[in-house]
């Protein structure tokens, strides 16, 4: 590993390098940090894993609280990495139980802010999976603001469950849902869908929301012998021919709806086994799923909520931390162990010893 490393694993376990793995066996990464939350996200993530054959990776952020608290816990022989370390053992005992873990799972604790050990661990990994709340205070590594932050910048697909709905169940029938506009984000957001209505043998159902526009002048609908719905029904068909092709399989139906395009994609969640949207789509009046959408189905669906990056965006970003990782490690007058920021743009983040 390099000494910009900031994960460590549980003793007697090997941290798995992602970076290194083919393709088809990248690791599924779950974010715990000890909560009830955190524990269906562990859960789910098993599962998953389980149904799909993955390696599964389960990681807690650690930290330092604020600055002016250092010396108290210090003073009280309070150790956060010791805590992290015993809150995950906890958790995967509890998870295990008497069989102990399986060999293709591993734990691992992360030096840094919950979201940029996340962010950071996603990279080179198939999905990351994080409850929608967490704990609070010094314990607090999983709040909602993480989960959100993580689903805009990590670089494999988010899957945000709640503490009720998985939507791993066997027998479930309910149909995943997926928004779409005719952006890329939002017609890969479609493929990985429908990968999963295929391996879960569920429904798949596509929507495609618009909205009447209006002018800037009052309010007052535009003059315009253009159609938004005519022309979203035209983009749904287009949207579904390009990624399922013109024969769709079975099980698999589209629709438009008018409204505002969070809003009626959290509605249709309500009864759904998982809603999938894309981090990024269009703008202007074709905006439909903005990335303020996505932040909005991630707090506020009932769902479990799977988010999906949009592939160039997340390249070009994946470059640039890559160039800034080159940096830190190269130039002796850049700190590599500063503070991490939050959105995952540059992790500096500390080798955590075991």
């Amino acid at each position: 590993m390099s000494d910009n490393d900031h994960t460590s694993p549980l003793p007697g376990v090997t941290t798995i390098g992602v970076d290194t793995l083919p393709i088809d066996v990248r690791p599924i990464i779950v974010g715990v940090d000890g909560s009830i939350t955190s524990a269906h996200a562990l859960h789910a993530a098993r599962e998953i894993a389980e149904l799909l054959g993955r390696p599964l990776n389960a990681v807690l952020a650690w930290q330092w609280p604020e600055a002016e608290y250092r010396g108290w816990a210090a003073g009280l022989d309070w150790s956060p990495e010791r805590d992290a370390r015993e809150r995950l053992e906890a958790m995967v005992a509890h998870e295990f139980g008497d069989d102990g873990a399986p060999p293709w799972f591993t734990a691992t604790i992360g030096a840094g802010s919950p979201a940029s050990v996340l962010i950071d661990s996603s990279r080179g990994a198939q999905l990351l999976v994080v409850g929608g709340r967490g704990h609070g205070g010094f314990a607090g590594l999983l709040l909602g603001s993480v989960s959100e932050a993580v689903s805009r910048h990590a670089s494999c697909p988010v899957l945000v469950v709640r503490e009720d709905r998985t939507g791993i169940d066997d027998g479930d029938d309910r149909p995943i849902v997926v928004g779409v506009d005719g952006s890329p984000g939002s017609l890969e957001a479609l493929r990985v869908a429908a990968e999963a209505a295929r391996t879960l043998s569920c429904p798949l159902e596509v929507l495609f929301v618009w909205h009447e526009p209006t002018s800037f002048l009052g309010g007052y609908p535009l003059g315009l012998t253009w159609s938004p719905e005519e022309d979203a029904r035209a983009a749904l068909v287009r949207s579904l021919e390009d990624v399922l092709g013109p024969e769709p399989a079975p099980g698999v139906s589209g629709s438009i709806r008018e409204g505002r395009a969070a809003s009626v994609l959290i509605r249709a969640a309500a009864h759904a086994r998982a809603l999938v949207v894309g981090a990024r789509g269009h703008g202007g009046f074709q905006g439909l799923l903005l990335g303020s959408v996505s932040d909005e189905c991630v707090r506020h669906s009932s769902a479990p909520v799977l988010v999906v990056p949009d592939a160039l965006r997340t390249a070009e970003r994946e470059a640039i931390v890559a160039e800034q990782r080159f940096e830190r490690e190269t130039n002796p007058f850049v700190d590599a162990t500063g503070p991490s920021p939050a959105d995952g743009s540059a992790p500096t983040l500390e080798r955590a010893t075991s």
